[in-house]
């Protein structure tokens, strides 16, 4: 009768574990839909409900604009890992009326990453200094408020990004 009350107690015991390792396993978001790579974003330290403003691809890789309830807008990048998955490998976050710039590295090639979620505006410049000397403007549509992705332009450089609103203010 103890042996059988021992086995009875081990046999509960092993399948509550199981249990809770399948639910930690499965229950965990997997980056595949919008909802799941939110879920993902509940973690950082700063924001409070963040949301996905806008997705665009690079490659296999996600690129979000992300927003918070608490003012804060952010980029988030993720990195396919099979199956239509994705994992979060890099963020960056400033309070709503800053520029967020970012990067990333794919295929050897490094991306800046530029989204401002804080006025509307009408377009964006963005500026890069190479070697001290300043290159031609590259003019960006932001009505949409879109994420702008430009390849560096060099190993060593400046980055100066401009926001215009239609009547001419600036937000830098």
């Amino acid at each position: 009768m103890k042996k059988t009350l021992l086995m009875i107690i081990i046999a509960v015991l092993v399948i509550i574990i199981v249990g809770i390792a399948a639910f930690s396993y499965f229950g965990k978001p997997d980056g595949s839909t919008l909802e799941s790579r939110e879920e993902m974003l509940a973690a950082f330290p700063k924001g409070k409900d963040w949301k996905i403003s806008i997705e665009q691809k690079l490659g296999d890789f996600i690129i979000s604009g992300i927003y918070s309830r608490d003012g804060m807008s952010g980029i988030a990048v993720f990195e396919p890992t099979g199956n239509g998955k994705y994992k979060l490998c890099s963020r960056e976050w400033r309070d709503s009326d800053d520029i967020v710039i970012s990067g990333i590295l794919i295929d050897k090639i490094w991306y800046d990453i530029v989204w401002f979620n804080g006025a509307k505006t009408d377009y964006a410049e963005i500026t890069y200094t190479v070697d001290g000397k300043e290159q031609e403007a590259i003019r960006h549509n932001a009505k949409g408020m879109e994420i702008f992705i430009n390849p560096a332009p060099a190993k060593d450089y400046n980055l100066h990004v401009v926001y215009y609103d239609d009547v001419g203010n600036k937000y830098e």
